[in-house]
């Protein structure tokens, strides 16, 4: 019985750095007030387990273990900053990426006209997507509008006139929850007493995502639109797609920031 005492140990020691070997770490926890800011956002990250480091980038590039270690809140004053970060320990495989994009208020807007949401998903009043909240998957959060109509439109009342050069849009997309990305996305400036159509973007239903996620859409204005007046229409996918298990059904589209730039 003696003899086979040590070839047992190694081979229970061998199944046990495997299986560490094996077990990969969750990712870290992020922590912000919100995804959108004035001046500055400071960004906390947490992970509960011992001996393990999170290691970040804010080049859009993926964390290595060469990466920056994080010790402190990362403050972040530029705008369209993504944080990137990692989990990275010297017995487990590193953790999936978290990452989450941040993005800088743009020019004063005076005021604001959208398409009634729905009453579920009304957020806080008309002033919802101007107050530089946002950036939560939770589809309950007063951040976000609801809509489940075919066209939704939204009037930005500028200050005064500025020479517009980019217009933001942040979405929702859970395909969980039948919240879409709209099929089309149309951008308006008022010149010479009307509306002119400036720029415009479709998009097709990506059935290999999952999760839920925000997705920021920057349309970039050719040279500039001089305007006090921007118009933004979002046309709904009328029917999920086959792929889907509401198929046949209309979409739904959240919003939860609109800015120009």
């Amino acid at each position: 019985m003696k003899i086979w005492i040590l070839p047992t140990l190694l081979l229970l020691y061998t199944v046990s750095t495997n299986a560490q070997d094996n077990f990969q770490l969750a990712r870290p926890l992020l922590q912000y007030p919100s995804v959108f800011f004035t001046n500055e956002v400071a960004v906390e990250m947490a992970f509960a387990e011992p001996n393990t480091q999170i290691r970040y980038t804010l080049d859009g590039q993926e964390p290595t273990e060469n990466a920056p270690l994080y010790t402190q809140p990362v403050r972040i004053t530029k705008g369209f900053t993504t944080v990137k970060a990692r989990v990275f320990s010297k017995v487990y495989k590193p953790s999936d990426v978290i990452e989450a994009t941040f993005i800088k208020d743009g020019l004063p807007i005076e005021s604001l006209e959208n398409t009634a949401p729905n009453q579920k998903y009304k957020g806080t009043g008309a002033m919802t997507l101007i107050d530089n909240k946002g950036g939560s998957t939770n589809l309950s959060s007063k951040t976000w509008l609801g809509f489940q109509k075919d066209t939704v439109e939204i009037v930005m009342h500028l200050h005064k006139k500025e020479k517009v050069k980019n217009v933001l849009v942040n979405l929702l997309r859970d395909y969980g929850s039948w919240i879409f990305l709209p099929k089309k996305i149309e951008v308006y400036a008022f010149k010479n007493d009307a509306f002119q159509l400036v720029d415009n973007k479709a998009f097709k239903q990506d059935n290999k995502v999952s999760g839920a996620a925000c997705v920021p859409i920057v349309f970039a204005l050719k040279s500039g639109i001089k305007t006090d007046q921007l118009k933004i229409q979002l046309h709904l996918v009328k029917q999920i797609p086959d792929w889907h298990a509401g198929k046949g059904n209309k979409s739904w589209i959240f919003i939860d920031e609109v800015k120009a730039y």
